[in-house]
């Protein structure tokens, strides 16, 4: 997936950009993605309806008339999707995909519109806040602790809110 740990930064002009989403599949330190990295990759398309539910709300038009969906990058890829395109480019950003979920009596249910995104310095899995939950019965608190502490502090099986990631959104310089 990742062709060298050369870095540099990407000459100012008509640069051609490409977000990607590359899923928490964990891989050695040395694999990891950093911004200035050049990167080869395959990458795989998803039309908006076989998104995942955590980011369907960030699905955009595609190239040539792919219709609405995100380019995705499956570290260790399966049988199950199309690739459709191998592409090099020099990372320009990484962002976690934090989203919030709200338990139901059908389980876990994304909340629309509540997928905040922050940088971070590289696509280690340790960056995502994965199963974080807020506190019951206090409207608006959301202020998340991990799964085990809620679980310790209120003795409660299933949480009203928590906080998942899965997926790092990623924008490419893509060069030739």
């Amino acid at each position: 997936m990742l062709a060298d740990q050369q870095r540099r930064t990407p000459e100012p002009g008509s640069q051609q950009t490409l977000t990607v989403f590359v899923d928490d599949e964990p891989v050695p330190a040395h694999r990891l993605w950093h911004p200035g990295d050049t990167v080869t990759t395959t990458l795989s398309w998803l039309d908006e309806q076989h998104l995942p539910a955590e980011i369907r709300s960030l699905a955009e038009e595609g190239p040539n008339g792919y219709g609405r969906g995100a380019f995705y990058v499956d570290r260790y890829p399966g049988s199950s999707t199309a690739h459709v395109a191998s592409v090099r480019g020099v990372v320009a950003s990484i962002e976690v995909v934090a989203n919030l979920a709200l338990s139901t009596d059908d389980g876990w249910n994304f909340l629309p519109g509540t997928v905040p995104m922050w940088c971070v310095p590289d696509t280690g899995t340790w960056r995502m806040p994965n199963l974080q939950c807020s506190v019951p019965g206090t409207t608006g608190d959301l202020r998340f602790i991990e799964q085990h502490e809620f679980f310790e502090r209120y003795g409660v099986a299933t949480p009203t809110f928590r906080r998942d990631s899965r997926y790092f959104r990623v924008v490419l310089y893509l060069t030739a």
